[in-house]
């Protein structure tokens, strides 16, 4: 190093991997995790929209009192939620707190995601989070972390809505008029951050490709390659056609070539430009479509019903819905409901 250059330390987060539901982000979290200097827990946060908007309100955290009294606000917040149910894990406030550098939000949601990620306080080590919703979300981050780093996971959006459906029986049409939105209002929102800060990956390549795409996502963090990035330590997804899959389900690519055609062709009419500007091949050339509002409400409401149906078996109806209303609210939209 030149006499007097300054060092520049490394990466130690946060990282975000976003990117719309079914698309890869558990698989890319999993991928990733499996590097020793990588911490990203396995439970979605998605509750800084609604924590950026309340945080006066929580009072000076740098008391046990109020930091007490705010973990009784958010501690049922699906996040937490989750974490009792499908992890047997309840975050204790006294360790949380005393883990805290500083109390204000940014400072606060980091140790409670190091905590969580198995990287402590003072650890080494990146931390981060992967939270889909935070795809419409970046100049959040951006303002919270102006250091942070994004990685956007991208899937072809016929295959995203069949997955989608699948799983929680989600209006297809609806799904392809999200993803057009959502997937171009984040690349548009990650030119603003510049390629030092934000990473656009496809689900395809990973799939095809892993070593090269998990070599470009090391590199993008500052981070040596390690191989073991490239198998999973266990499964990261419970349902849909890679369900219980400890590997990287290569075949899993290009189920819309089986899609009904008439379908097939309102998805590209809805998303053909996005998808060309990712590099997917569409053979629809008429004019861009895009769903009414009332239509996207229709949608909204029918899909609101599916995914309370879906959890009922395990959470019983009230609660179902009650999660699912608590997740709607915390994660927050800058799309006007899109």
């Amino acid at each position: 190093m030149p006499p007097g250059a300054a060092s520049v330390p490394p990466f130690a987060g946060p990282l975000f991997i976003v990117g719309m539901p079914r698309s890869g982000t558990k698989l890319l979290r999993g991928l990733l995790n499996r590097h020793p200097q990588v911490g990203i827990p396995a439970a979605e946060t998605e509750l800084l929209p609604d924590w950026a908007r309340r945080w006066p309100s929580f009072g000076d955290l740098r008391r046990p009192a109020a930091f007490a009294r705010f973990f009784q606000q958010v501690r049922d917040s699906a996040y937490f939620v989750y974490l009792r149910e499908e992890q047997g894990q309840e975050v204790d406030p006294a360790v949380w707190h005393a883990t805290c550098r500083g109390y204000d939000l940014p400072q606060v949601f980091e140790a409670l995601l190091r905590l969580d990620g198995g990287i402590g306080p003072d650890g080494a080590g990146i931390w981060g989070d992967k939270s889909p919703g935070y795809i419409v979300h970046l100049p959040l981050l951006d303002r919270l972390w102006p250091h942070c780093r994004v990685m956007h996971i991208v899937r072809d959006c016929r295959d995203y809505c069949l997955s989608i459906e699948k799983a929680w029986g989600k209006d297809p049409l609806r799904a392809a008029q999200r993803w057009s939105d959502r997937v171009s209002l984040a690349r548009s929102d990650g030119l603003g951050l510049g390629p030092a800060r934000y990473l656009e990956l496809r689900y395809e390549d990973l799939l095809d490709r892993p070593e090269a795409v998990l070599r470009a996502a090391t590199d993008f963090l500052g981070l040596d390659f390690d191989p073991a990035v490239l198998s999973l330590k266990q499964p990261t997804e419970n349902i849909g056609d890679t369900a219980g899959q400890a590997r990287i389900v290569t075949e899993n690519t290009e189920k819309w070539r089986t899609m009904d055609p008439a379908l097939r062709e309102q998805v590209e009419a809805l998303a053909g430009d996005a998808l060309r500007a990712v590099g997917y091949p569409v053979a629809y050339r008429g004019r861009p479509e895009r769903l009414s509002p009332s239509r996207m409400l229709a949608g909204q409401i029918s899909d609101g019903i599916n995914l309370v149906r879906s959890d009922a078996a395990d959470r019983g109806w009230l609660g179902a819905a009650r999660f699912r209303a608590r997740l709607f609210r915390e994660s927050g939209s800058r799309d006007s409901g899109r």
